[in-house]
């Protein structure tokens, strides 16, 4: 059975959304990145209202990690295996050394965006103890699927949601602001307008994140997947308002190759900025 993976849009409401969610991902403040938020003092208490609910909880730990980190993500990995966390996403190696190290009973899920894109890397951190892979954006719906199938391990893909596109480690619009010296804002969200089309900006305590200026839907697709036996889908409430990403769980919920048509009409009438990304779209490198 094909599993939704969700993401509040804020840790506030984790309540409001849980009930159509077979699982829920909060990131680490600190230690993660394109994810909802939560404090590390917070995880015991979120873990228990989500394992109240008898849902799975997974915990991003997706950051590039500094030397001065691995005390605390060593003691964050700890309490992750104490409270019985169902899935720790990670990129850098730094997790999966100290998870060897401790013989901690941890369910790995290599996260790196951009990288995980080919089914013998899967594989290849499949056989070294990674328990699954949260799959790149940048990929097709072909490419998926054949992972899913070749790989042997656990399969996570996007069907909702705005896409990270860039991180850095730089604050790069205060940045601006101040060599600029413009007014410095109080909001850590902004936008970039480009051809026509507007990037949401967030700057948190890690650096700066741009995302995709559509939503990704595959809302469609999600129904193959599930036909396939997708491990998980990903469902992302990040910068969506909570009454209407509301909507979208209850459409994923619900549906089938019978009311498709019509869910997908009220999907479009939410959102007037829905895209497929790279579902079927292949990335090609050509040399000028």
């Amino acid at each position: 059975m094909t599993k939704r993976l969700v993401m509040p849009p804020r840790k506030e409401d984790l309540l409001e959304v849980i009930d159509c969610a077979d699982a829920i991902l909060f990131g680490i403040r600190g230690f993660s990145v394109n994810f909802t938020e939560i404090p590390k003092e917070e995880l015991e208490k979120v873990c228990m209202t989500v394992k109240k609910q008898r849902k799975e909880l997974f915990i991003s730990l997706n950051k590039n990690m500094h030397n001065g980190d691995l005390p605390v993500l060593e003691e964050l990995l700890k309490q992750c295996a104490a409270l019985g966390v169902d899935g720790v996403f990670y990129y850098d190696v730094a997790v999966l050394e100290i998870c060897h190290r401790l013989s901690l009973d941890l369910s790995l899920i290599w996260s790196a965006e951009h990288l995980t894109t080919n089914g013998y890397t899967v594989s290849y951190w499949h056989k070294f103890g990674v328990d699954g892979v949260f799959l790149s954006n940048e990929i097709t719906k072909r490419e998926i699927l054949d992972i899913h199938r070749i790989s042997g391990a656990m399969c996570i893909t996007q069907v909702f949601g705005y896409l990270p596109m860039y991180v850095s480690k730089r604050h790069a619009v205060q940045n601006y602001l101040s060599h600029f010296d413009l007014e410095e804002e109080e909001s850590k969200h902004f936008y970039l307008a480009k051809e026509g089309n507007i990037y949401p900006i967030i700057e948190r305590e890690v650096g700066t994140e741009i995302y995709s200026s559509f939503i990704m839907n595959a809302l469609e697709e999600y129904l193959e997947y599930q036909k396939c036996n997708m491990d998980y889908v990903f469902l992302s409430g990040f910068l969506i308002p909570l009454d209407k990403f509301r909507q979208v769980l209850a459409y994923f919920e619900i549906v089938n190759d019978e009311n498709l048509k019509m869910l997908e009409e009220r999907l479009a009438a939410l959102f007037t900025n829905t895209g497929k990304g790279f579902l079927y779209r292949e990335t090609v490198y050509q040399v000028k």
